[in-house]
């Protein structure tokens, strides 16, 4: 046997019909894919979520018949020494006479405490304001709550984050990347080929509605990919390389046609065209061809020894082995249908 090899730049393109030796142009075909996915992330960043507990206080104006103005965020001040401040601008109504005494007026408020935290969340309680402090009116304007202070809080809560999010745009993408490339795989039929470089892979969608800063503990986010691969035959290629190899082959050698390699290199993708360039390095074995028939018909009827000659003097013969049987046959037989010879190309 000898070795051949020979190196053809293909251009495989997509809407070609006909395929054409002399320019190593042959037709392509493609083939599409999408995939989606929406998935789930864990929120990896802290913060600390704070709220201030609220509630309503009736003040009491017992100071005098005129009504009270009470600016926003007016202070009152609990026997827990809680501090709260008004939520609005209000007016308190004055007390009324009834049988020569002062009944007090007054409003119900909401109020807010001052700092966030569960320690605000106390029981009913009285309040003072520490606005009045030193004015005749201090211990007859007043506030009482009858119900609980609530809704303080002051806790560690997952926050969002922007690395969260490329995070997980990282790994769906890539996810979905290999996906559709396996997927477009598997989809190619067995006689054509399917070159990695050929592939064409396009991010459609990579987003989550959630965005940093979201105090959640888990965030979806979604992507989708799109695929496109060029494919070309693998007979092409080979009519391409045996057209090339012709000049090659000497006279009585015969190509052997099942050791035929073929390796790609220097690939190109058109990604416009969707066409695809490359070298194909084409390797295979030539073998002097030997006529079985022809063969056959010599061997029939001589003896082993003549046989073991004839088979020596045979240049295109690397080894030669001789079966007859019954195992005490002398000769072969005489009938050339008889004999049978096996080439072994190696």
């Amino acid at each position: 046997t000898r070795e051949i090899s020979v190196t053809e730049r293909i251009l495989a393109l997509p809407g070609e019909k006909t395929l054409d030796p002399a320019t190593s142009m042959i037709s392509a075909s493609t083939i599409s894919e999408e995939k989606e996915i929406t998935r789930l992330f864990p929120a990896t960043g802290k913060a600390t979520q704070e709220r201030k507990a609220q509630g309503v206080i009736r003040v009491f104006n017992g100071f005098s018949t005129f009504s009270q103005k009470l600016i926003v965020n007016t202070r009152f001040l609990s026997e827990e020494g809680k501090l709260f401040r008004s939520q609005d601008a209000v007016v308190v109504p004055g007390g009324r006479q009834e049988g020569g005494k002062l009944v007090a007026g007054f409003l119900d408020i909401e109020v807010q405490a001052a700092e966030a935290g569960v320690a605000y969340n106390i029981g009913p309680s009285n309040f003072s304001l520490p606005g009045l402090f030193g004015n005749p009116a201090y211990t007859s304007i007043y506030g009482r709550s009858s119900e609980n202070m609530s809704g303080g809080t002051q806790e560690d809560v997952a926050e969002v984050t922007e690395s969260d999010l490329t995070a997980a745009r990282d790994t769906l993408v890539q996810e979905l990347r290999q996906d559709v490339r396996e997927s477009l795989q598997a989809r190619a039929p067995g006689d054509m080929v399917l070159l990695q470089e050929a592939v064409t892979l396009e991010v459609k969608e990579a987003s989550s509605p959630i965005k940093p800063g979201a105090r959640i503990d888990n965030f979806n986010f979604s992507a989708k990919v799109q695929g496109f691969a060029t494919l070309f035959s693998k007979i092409d290629i080979e009519n391409v390389a045996k057209a090339q190899m012709r000049d090659l082959i000497k006279e009585g050698e015969k190509l052997n046609e099942e050791t035929i390699q073929i390796s790609y290199e220097n690939i190109e993708m058109n990604t416009s065209s969707q066409s695809i360039s490359f070298d194909a390095k084409v390797q295979a074995l030539l073998y002097e061809d030997i006529d079985p028939v022809d063969l056959e018909a010599h061997l029939a009827g001589i003896s082993r020894e003549d046989a073991a000659a004839l088979l020596s003097k045979n240049s295109a013969l690397e080894k030669a082995e001789i079966l007859l049987f019954p195992p005490w046959l002398g000769s072969f037989p005489k009938d050339p249908r008889s004999v049978h010879v096996k080439l072994v190309i190696d």
